[in-house]
């Protein structure tokens, strides 16, 4: 005989809400668009730790009548609730339906079914504390972006041994880490930190489900399927480069690169086989007549070219360029260390001609720490090779005369991961998403205008790129007349504190054609990021116009290529300029 639960008891609660409430099993709520439904974890903090559904909201039972209203636009909308075995879910459902919402349910057996039947986990937050400062963030304020990036106070002593406060223009070479991201970072090492896939302890199950987690988030910012695509952990976008053309090398035919590439896309592939490279037309783009042309002469297995340019910020029509690689029968892998933090990216669907086949990219190029990248590519094309590293991680077994190698990723993970810099970069990545790739593109547009029509109006200023500043990322090159590359950032940061990169920036051919001609063997480029606004934008200006006037008040010398001033209340006389800048 069935016992019957106390009516005025938990369980009796919970079976009057059952009999109110319709229930979702956990496949049917896996086969859903996560689009199309809320999902809320009511669960607690302490248990969000151990994981939970990708794409779900955290919400307390305890908050959740004060939290909804800013989740569900609509009382119609379609909302499913979930907890560790189906019951607080259930009370949580009644609350909402005596609220007015229409459309609830509640996942029958909560998390413990949803793990039970092997469906996917993404991690949680690794503390209460990361989970307040995120919320702390308003995604759609740019002050509030900004003033999470400890960086954007800093102050720096100048020459005369006053302080500045630091602008900081160098987002092309790398970006800072904001708050929460190293919060993240810092609960993960304090609290989390264990090697992921090798150990069943509970440390080790957060670590992987946090690892695991990434994959997905790199997947989704990009666009890449993970049924065709896998995407590789790597150190940087150089190590992620040094997979692709590993990968690629047994195949027959040569790869075309571009004039436009950082020196990691390109000298990877110079070592292993036949490089082809397609020029630049007057304007500084990519020479699309000359590509075309290259693709007809002979066999080219692999396009290897940039999404962003890192000396112009010049972002080539890399669909167009896959339409034509992949109806001359060749991959294409595009650099997007320049692109992943300034502009929405789109790998496209697999089989599409203009879908990209490989992508690259660094996490300090996204505001994570340093010593993470990522590579996409096939799945087919990254397991028909041998690891790139043999070693620790990528087998499956070893005797004594072989061993059999894993599928991609871990085929090509070699050793133990960057755990913590995978989970910073996923986290970055993230705030991104929220922010929108678009919102991002616009803010940093405003700010590009506001340079470039400064600079022109300073007048004296030669200005590299293509003129269409749409057809860029925030990327300003450009020389002071007069004055070397050199002294102009020297002269910018030792007395006005303001961060900027000159030389040629690790894409010496691009640089000398830009620079051909006699004249100067470097530029200055200023770059701009995330955290920067109007006050940043003003102030480089302002330091810019005293080089111009060649007002500034110390005395510069350079030695190696090192450059040291002191304030000497006067124009420098003597400059050494260095040709082999870089």
């Amino acid at each position: 005989m069935e016992r019957t639960a106390p009516p005025n008891s938990y369980e009796g609660l919970c079976d009057a809400a059952r009999r109110q409430v319709t229930s979702i099993q956990a496949a049917e709520l896996a086969g859903l668009d996560p689009e199309a439904v809320l999902i809320i974890d009511v669960r607690e903090p302490t248990e969000w730790q151990d994981g939970v559904l990708p794409e779900s909201v955290l919400i307390p039972r305890g908050t959740i009548e004060k939290e909804i209203p800013s989740h569900a636009e609509s009382q119609c909308d379609p909302i499913c609730l979930y907890c560790a075995t189906g019951k607080r879910s259930l009370l949580a459902a009644r609350t909402l339906q005596e609220m007015g919402y229409t459309d609830v349910r509640s996942l029958e057996g909560g998390f413990t079914a949803w793990t039970d039947a092997g469906l996917d986990v993404a991690s949680g937050p690794t503390s209460v504390a990361a989970r307040e400062s995120v919320a702390t963030v308003d995604h759609e304020d740019w002050a509030s972006i900004r003033s999470n990036f400890a960086i954007s106070a800093r102050t720096v002593e100048v020459l005369d041994g006053s302080t500045r406060p630091l602008v900081y223009l160098d987002h092309a070479a790398t970006t800072h880490p904001p708050d929460f991201a190293m919060e993240e970072v810092r609960n993960f090492l304090s609290l989390d930190y264990a090697n992921v896939h090798r150990a069943s302890y509970q440390l080790a199950r957060r670590s992987t489900l946090r690892f695991e987690d990434a994959y997905r988030t790199c997947a989704a910012f990009v666009g890449a399927d993970l049924r065709h695509h896998c995407v590789v952990f790597t150190s940087n976008t150089t190590a992620a480069c040094e997979i692709v053309a590993h990968a690629v090398e047994p195949r027959p035919g040569a790869v075309l690169v571009t004039d436009l590439e950082h020196h990691s896309s390109d000298l990877p592939h110079r070592r292993r086989g036949k490089v082809v490279r397609v020029g630049l037309d007057p304007d500084h783009r990519l020479d699309m007549t000359a590509l075309r042309e290259a693709l007809d002469r002979e066999p080219v297995k692999l396009v290897s070219v940039t999404g962003a340019a890192n000396v112009t910020g010049w972002m080539p029509p890399i669909h167009e360029i896959a339409t034509l690689a992949h109806e001359a029968g060749a991959l294409i892998c595009v650099d997007a260390a320049q692109l992943i933090a300034h502009a929405p990216i789109d790998m496209g669907r697999p089989g599409d001609p203009a879908s990209i086949d490989f992508l690259v990219a660094a996490g300090h190029k996204a505001y994570a720490p340093f010593g993470a990248g990522f590579l996409v590519g096939p799945r087919e094309v990254l397991d028909a090779v041998d690891p790139v590293v043999p070693g620790g991680g990528v087998a499956a077994k070893v005797d004594e005369d072989g061993a059999t190698w894993l599928p991609s990723p871990d085929r090509h993970q070699y050793g133990t991961p960057n755990v913590g810099g995978a989970i910073g970069m996923s986290v970055m990545l993230g705030l991104l998403m929220r922010i929108t790739m678009e919102e991002v593109r616009a803010h940093e547009m405003r700010l590009f205008r506001r340079m470039v029509d400064g600079l022109e109006a300073i007048g004296g200023i030669t200005l590299y790129g293509p003129r269409d500043l749409e057809e860029r990322v925030a990327i300003v090159p450009f020389n002071v007349d007069g004055v070397s590359d050199m002294l102009t950032a020297a002269v910018l940061g030792e007395e006005f504190g303001v961060a900027v990169r000159n030389g040629r920036f690790c894409s010496h051919v691009h640089s000398d054609r830009l620079l051909e001609g006699g004249g100067p063997t470097g530029a200055v480029r200023a770059s701009i990021g995330l955290f920067n606004d109007e006050s940043d934008v003003d102030a480089f200006l302002a330091a810019v116009e005293v080089v111009r006037r060649k007002a500034w008040k110390g005395t510069y010398t350079e030695r190696g290529g090192a450059v040291s001033g002191q304030d000497a209340g006067r124009c420098a006389d003597r400059w050494m300029e260095n040709a082999g800048n870089s």
